[in-house]
């Protein structure tokens, strides 16, 4: 365990045009990795992960962090971790075939379980949530037609496919994006939505504890391998936001977010021209501030009237974004605030 001390603290972001007075504290960890997971535990307490094994977490508000070693996964891609506290997490990789695992560690990282390895050829898993600190799911990319959806009751030490008849058939091209381990979200009561883009973006909804999925369409950007939602999020059992557009045309605001008042039986297009500034990674609901704030490599945005329009906050780019937390490239992690609170 090594810890790695703020390089760059309380830094004012370049200015924007009608951005509210917006301020990033920010910490770039010493290996410099492009973090893509993020964790909140809360408002002092987080963990990130990302490329070339990257594990850490910090206790003091981000000042500092302990990068933590994971054996035999260097060479991993840590897109997603999901924490339950100060000293348990589960990291989830995305990658082809092998490259896709899931560890555990219920000891601050001194030690870490393999629970999981992809062993489908043409496997590639996106995401996990968990409803509690024993139910979860996990969601992969089609194989043969279908969306991998693996449901644990045992907080992640065993996994079960569903069955091939539950399953989520997938249209030809349509896939799950693991760009920050959010193209899943769930909710108390067996809630559970998994976003998806490339030939269609579609949002499936569950309401059994991922045993059962139904698919519903949304006025998102699709059509091509770099389109589609990419991030999805629920404050409560009805008011839900994704976000996403094509990551190559990152400055394409079109379709590039939508916003569900019933649960995600329907979804709505923004207000035009009051969409998001471009392709966006990463959304979460601020209960602090009681604002949506939205990311991606080129900027971030906030939303006060529950996604129906956004407005600048960030110039900075970040991959991931819950709550107040965000991280990115070149190691890059922070807690986005503004000089005031904003109103809903």
């Amino acid at each position: 365990m090594i810890r790695i001390a703020s390089l760059c603290l309380a830094a004012w972001l370049p200015a924007c045009t009608n951005v509210p007075s917006a301020v990033i504290d920010t910490v770039k960890l010493a290996s410099a990795p492009s973090l893509r997971g993020l964790s909140r535990v809360d408002h002092q307490t987080a963990w990130v992960s990302g490329s070339s094994g990257s594990v850490a977490r910090s206790f003091d508000a981000g000042q500092t962090w302990d990068y933590l070693a994971v054996p035999g996964a260097a060479e991993l891609d840590f897109r997603d971790v999901e924490a339950f506290g100060a000293n348990t997490a589960v990291l989830m990789s995305a990658g082809p075939a092998e490259a896709s695992r899931l560890y555990r560690t219920e000891d601050g990282g001194l030690s870490w379980q393999l629970l999981l390895t992809n062993h489908e050829a043409n496997g590639f898993w996106d995401g996990i949530a968990f409803w509690d600190s024993a139910r979860g799911l996990l969601v992969g990319d089609p194989v043969v037609g279908c969306l991998t959806v693996m449901l644990t009751e045992d907080a992640g030490h065993t996994w079960t496919l569903l069955p091939a008849n539950a399953l989520p058939a997938a249209v030809d091209g349509e896939f799950a994006f693991a760009a920050s381990g959010t193209s899943v979200a769930v909710q108390p009561g067996g809630l559970a939505w998994i976003a998806t883009g490339g030939a269609v973006a579609r949002v499936y909804c569950s309401r059994d504890y991922g045993r059962s999925w139904q698919a519903v369409a949304t006025p998102m950007i699709a059509g091509s391998a770099g389109a589609g939602i990419f991030s999805i999020a629920f404050r409560d059992a009805q008011h839900g936001v994704v976000v996403g557009g094509d990551y190559l045309n990152p400055d394409l605001r079109e379709a590039s977010s939508a916003y569900t008042v019933d649960g995600g039986k329907t979804w709505r297009a923004v207000t035009p021209g009051m969409e998001p500034g471009g392709y966006r990674s990463g959304v979460s609901w601020c209960a602090a501030r009681r604002v949506w704030i939205a990311v991606g490599p080129e900027g971030a945005d906030f939303s006060n009237d529950d996604g129906r329009t956004w407005q600048p906050l960030l110039c900075d780019g970040f991959h991931a974004v819950d709550q107040e937390w965000a991280s990115g490239s070149q190691g890059r992690t922070g807690q986005v605030m503004s000089a005031k609170p904003l109103s809903r």
